[in-house]
């Protein structure tokens, strides 16, 4: 018999560590532009910039729509 899955929730968000992978993209970007790599790299590099970045505005999204939600009384 199969175990149910679990909920998996972040309670908390390290926001440092949205640093961390941006710092290779800007890099693999900044190589291409100077032709220290071919061209169709700079598109992978807009591309997992673009996926950075949708990534923290939906994390953001969410950490500021939880904080006031937790603010509300419910109504009876």
């Amino acid at each position: 018999m199969a175990a149910a899955p679990r909920h998996v929730m972040i309670r908390r968000v390290v926001w440092w560590w949205y640093l961390v992978p941006i710092v290779p993209i800007l890099a693999l970007g900044y190589a291409a532009l100077t032709n220290m790599l071919p061209s169709w790299a700079l598109l992978v590099a807009l591309f997992a910039f673009f996926m950075w970045l949708m990534s923290l505005v939906f994390t953001v999204f969410r950490t500021v729509m939880q904080r006031f939600g937790a603010n509300k009384e419910p109504r009876q």
